[in-house]
């Protein structure tokens, strides 16, 4: 046994768990950012929706190749290649220097984000044989925890003086000082058999699958559109400096991590379906808060943390309800819920910002309640159960 193979578990958890923080540092980071990016950009900064289109549809990307990509690596190679595109992808938002080398960035730091996403989920989810959800949910909470710091560094570089475009940089840099770590810790798993179907795969996708695709869909339009744009709706609407903008992030981003927890707990006791139900309630009454309180400080900020609370458990949630209802079909099912899912994050962002200008921000105000209605709609008509 190689001294990779005879690590404790902890030490695996433990390095997934740091990887994730950086990862969701990065993440938050670019929002609080969006402005600067702008002025790199040489364009206004309602435009600037296209950085998340080009970093979704690098993370559409490694989705789509990433089965490709563990079957002949297998996930080791996978994971330490991610981490180092990864923090080559936010090198080059920081040093960019027009809006090609931006974009440009922003795509490969999706494309590592999303090999990593998908081979650190899959090694958690060999961790603990008798408990793959447990640690699966683990380290997504504390992806939460990168969330919530990278805001909070943002704030704190912005106050003394420094350029928020370097912060999504910080977590590239956490990502790449934990290399030597992975290198050592993780373990090394051949690429995994190809199984033989047992009779003709069916190729049709079923209705039910696609409604719950289109909840992604729109999803996209919550989790990464808004908490995109959520720092510049807050300037341009309560007039608050981008320091102040930035450490209100970090409470969105704070209850996000705390809805992650608490859905775990109640995993435990209640099926997926239900609690994605409740996070759909809590996303219903967040965004009919944040309609109501365009300009206003408590009602705004208590939509961000019922927006925040309600976004964190409804990706996991989905996942678990589609492996449920389509178990004999749960890599297919899986695959193509995220594959749908990515579009409207790579769609719905740059719309969103399009509509920063108009009506004093509450066009913008307006569409994580739409999108909510258009979610709860889709789960409905999907029905309690998948079709035979």
């Amino acid at each position: 046994m190689s001294p990779r193979d005879s690590q404790a578990p902890r030490a695996l958890m433990a390095l997934l768990s740091a990887a994730f923080v950086a990862l969701g540092v990065s993440i938050a980071a670019i929002g609080p950012a969006l402005p600067e990016f702008a002025d790199v950009a040489g364009l206004a900064v309602s435009a600037m929706g296209v950085l998340y289109s080009a970093l979704f549809a690098g993370f559409l990307a490694s989705q789509v190749s990433a089965a490709v990509l563990l079957d002949r690596v297998g996930t080791r190679r996978t994971i330490l290649t991610a981490i180092a595109v990864f923090a080559l992808g936010t090198t080059g938002l920081a040093l960019a220097r027009d809006g090609v080398t931006l974009l440009l960035g922003s795509a490969v730091l999706g494309v590592g984000y999303g090999f990593g996403t998908i081979a650190i989920n899959l090694v958690a989810s060999r961790l603990l044989t008798h408990r793959p959800a447990f640690v699966v949910n683990l380290i997504n909470a504390l992806y939460g925890v990168g969330t919530v710091l990278g805001p909070l560094i943002t704030s704190a570089v912005l106050r003394s003086g420094g350029q928020a475009r370097w912060v999504p940089a910080v977590g590239g840099a956490c990502a790449i000082l934990l290399l030597p770590w992975a290198w050592r810790v993780l373990p090394d798993d051949p690429p995994p058999p190809h199984v033989v179907a047992g009779g003709p795969a069916r190729k049709t996708v079923p209705t039910a699958l696609v409604l719950i695709g289109v909840l992604v869909f729109l999803y996209g339009g919550v989790e990464s559109g808004f908490s995109g744009w959520a720092p510049t709706y807050l300037e341009q609407t309560l007039g608050v400096t981008p320091a102040d903008a930035a450490l209100a992030m970090s409470i969105y981003w704070l209850s996000y991590l705390s809805g992650r927890v608490v859905s775990t707990v109640m995993a435990l006791r209640v099926d997926p379906a239900t609690v994605l139900w409740g996070a759909l309630g809590v996303l219903l009454a967040g965004g009919v808060c944040l309609v109501l309180g365009v300009g206003q400080r408590v009602p705004t900020m208590a939509a961000l943390v019922l927006l925040g609370g309600a976004t964190g458990p409804i990706y996991p949630s989905m996942f678990g309800v589609v492996t449920t209802r389509f178990a004999d079909r749960a890599a297919f099912a899986v695959s193509t819920v995220a594959g749908i899912g990515c579009v409207g994050a790579i769609l719905l962002p740059w719309g969103m910002g399009l509509t920063l200008p108009l009506a004093g921000g509450r066009v913008l105000a307006a569409i994580p309640l739409l999108l909510c209605l258009g979610m709860i709609a889709a789960f409905h008509a999907a029905g309690p159960r998948a079709p035979r």
